[in-house]
């Protein structure tokens, strides 16, 4: 498995770990009704820059608050970023561009929403 982070280009797991190999966390494959959502999922860490994390956790707090059925599983930002995984797959075809601020303005469906981003700083 390759990951690639900063001075870390085409690096395969076993590199960055001095040779010993990292496997894949295990997930469990019971009956789905047996086994809790977040032990089917597989664990994939990413950064996010300061203001997404703030604004991702008072988007959680306002559709938990607006929720009319709390007998599902309960609203988390790990659901958002799902949601949103889902949002850009479902756009790849539409996906273009050489660096985040590009990337990001090819998949939103108006300039202003990639405005935003870029008034705030991030490339």
């Amino acid at each position: 498995m390759t990951a690639q982070g900063p001075g870390q280009a085409n690096q395969t797991m076993s590199d960055r770990t001095g040779g010993t190999s990292v496997a894949p966390e295990k997930r469990e494959t019971g009956p789905p009704s047996a086994t809790p959502l977040y032990r089917r999922l597989a664990r994939k860490e990413a950064r996010v820059r300061e203001d997404q994390y703030v604004a991702l956790s008072q988007l959680v707090r306002v559709l938990a608050r607006r929720r009319t059925d709390r007998s599902g599983a309960r609203l988390t930002e790990n659901t958002l970023i799902r949601v949103a995984i889902d949002l850009l797959l479902s756009r790849a075809n539409r996906l273009t561009g050489n660096n985040e601020r590009e990337l990001r303005a090819s998949v939103l469906d108006t300039p202003a929403q990639s405005e935003v981003f870029r008034h705030q700083g991030n490339q």
